[in-house]
């Protein structure tokens, strides 16, 4: 079933709020779009205005967040409303799309269900069946996989500047492998282990090599769930519903956001958000240390999608629940460490030979703590190793 023509039919409850909007229009000299800064809040006045077919000049207002610094900053930026056809054409595919392909392919599978004797609605739809086809895949590859037990080796080395752990790492014609090049075979391994230890070895290759781990990036929505759900104990829905609240409050910025950049517009209000928010229970030693001057990757205005990641407005934040205020550091946290440099390290590899059999450890010694020194970080740490430079002497395995 394709329509010839999409047709909206208002809705019985509202029809007498869209009296009220299409007598305001006969009014209006200049209308403003103020929905939602995405292709779906937009689609919802352009169909209003359609409906009515208002033919007057339109704005647009793109407000991020809600505090009145972003607000005001909106309001004097106005741009025609024509400029973003393109969201608005978006959603009205993505609709259009849900409503063909859920409708007509739940129709047929429905009925071809019945002609198979079962009852019921078998609902298909153009993300959720596609989904679910990934999961069910996936399932059947679990379902399917044969566990293998495999052999890691493992010595310790002795050396004068201390002692480090290496693996074995076996060559291609090393016996007792399978077909991925694991050790497999239990005969094999203890004959290697009883060759190698208390016997000397050498060093035949140290590899340092300096690097950086930058700093991780605000939160999108799906980043946010993520976080939230591993270390606040937190469903999907609860964080989204949390983070609405807390945008609603004027406390962060939009939540439903797929992007986790900035736009470089708004570097300029780092150093405000940053003093207003010093002095927040649970944010003064990440905001201690911020260097408001430090422009790192995140601001790529060219990056931006519908939104940009979630951050803090800079309001104070009052009157939160438990969930609110830990969700809230959350993101604030994620937004400061933005003004940490990156964690600077030398990433180290270490080859050793014990009677005719290679080893391998690998590590990496921090050089600069960065933004991992930072207490209130929302990732660990990374282990410190310690790098050797000359030969080990006796292997222990």
């Amino acid at each position: 079933m394709i329509p010839r023509e999409w047709r909206l039919k208002p809705k019985e409850s509202t029809r007498a709020q869209l009296q009220v909007i299409s007598n305001l229009l006969g009014e209006a000299a200049t209308v403003v779009n103020t929905g939602d800064p995405d292709r779906e809040g937009q689609l919802l006045v352009d169909e209003v205005l359609e409906h009515f077919r208002y033919t007057g000049p339109v704005q647009r207002i793109w407000l991020a967040s809600l505090d009145s610094r972003s607000i005001q900053k909106a309001l004097a930026t106005l741009k025609d409303n024509r400029d973003y056809a393109n969201l608005r054409d978006s959603a009205r595919a993505r609709s259009q799309a849900d409503w063909l392909i859920g409708m007509n392919a739940t129709r047929a599978m429905t009925l071809r269900g019945r002609e198979s004797g079962r009852d019921g609605v078998l609902s298909m739809g153009r993300v959720q069946t596609p989904t679910l086809a990934l999961v069910i895949n996936r399932d059947r590859e679990i379902a399917a996989f044969t566990p293998i037990d495999y052999l890691v080796l493992q010595a310790r080395l002795q050396h004068d500047a201390g002692t480090f752990s290496a693996i074995f790492k076996p060559s291609e014609t090393q016996p007792g492998l399978d077909s991925e090049g694991r050790l497999v075979d239990g005969a094999t391994a203890q004959g290697i282990m009883d060759a190698v230890r208390g016997k000397n070895g050498i060093i035949t290759s140290v590899t340092r090599e300096k690097k950086k781990k930058p700093v991780p990036l605000p939160h999108c929505l799906s980043s946010l769930q993520k976080a939230a759900s591993s270390k606040l104990g937190m469903t999907a829905q609860q964080v989204l519903d949390t983070a609405q609240s807390l945008y609603e409050k004027k406390l962060t910025t939009y939540p439903r956001t797929d992007c986790r950049y900035l736009p470089e517009e708004q570097f300029s209000d780092a150093a405000r958000i940053i003093t207003a928010l010093s002095g927040v229970s649970g944010l003064e030693a990440v905001t201690a240390k911020a260097d408001s001057a430090l422009r790192g990757p995140v601001w790529d205005t060219k990056k931006i999608t519908a939104h940009h990641a979630i951050i803090p407005t800079g309001e104070e934040p009052r009157s939160l629940t438990a969930q609110e205020k830990e969700l809230y550091l959350m993101i604030a946290v994620q937004y400061f460490l933005q003004f940490y440099p990156p964690m600077l390290y030398e990433a180290q590899k270490i080859l050793a030979t014990i009677v005719e059999t290679a080893w391998e450890a690998r590590g990496r010694m921090i050089i600069e703590p960065g933004w991992t020194g930072n207490p209130m970080k929302c990732f660990p740490a990374p282990a410190i190793r310690i790098g050797l430079r000359t030969p080990a002497r006796r292997s222990h395995a």
